[in-house]
């Protein structure tokens, strides 16, 4: 897993648009990926950096088998914290022996182009482990 290479996607409950618009025209930032129509954008802070910050749509991501929203006293999901790794399988079987309690195995998400899996910290954040090698 590449901690040092976590990134912070907010999960976008509202109006998608305005918060596109928020992130471009108030903070600055640019679109490298996606648009105002989402599902997904992430954003450089300049033209010749990589992807440091995204939003996508929170209503997309039971295209993961097995997310659902948290119930009960516990909030509802509004950021992840997105961590890369170049072995998705193996990250996904030491950390499940470890004891991290992951939403689902790993699984290749058309509509989102990459493998993936979601695991909550013991206060419920959720975390997103990907494949960084590509699919």
């Amino acid at each position: 897993m590449k901690f040092n290479e976590t990134t912070v996607r907010i999960l976008v409950r509202k109006n998608y648009g305005e918060c596109y618009d928020f992130y471009t025209e108030k903070m600055g930032l640019i679109p490298v990926w996606g648009d105002r129509n989402g599902p997904y954008t992430s954003f450089a802070v300049s033209p010749d950096t990589p992807p440091c910050f995204a939003i996508f749509l929170g209503d997309a991501m039971p295209m993961f088998q097995g997310y659902q929203q948290p119930d009960g006293d516990r909030p509802t999901d509004t950021l992840v914290a997105v961590i890369p790794s170049h072995d998705l399988d193996g990250d996904y079987l030491r950390l499940k022996e470890a004891g991290v309690p992951f939403i689902g195995e790993p699984q290749y998400i058309e509509d989102w182009g990459m493998r993936c899996t979601y695991f909550r910290d013991p206060e419920g954040n959720l975390f997103e482990l990907n494949d960084a090698s590509g699919v």
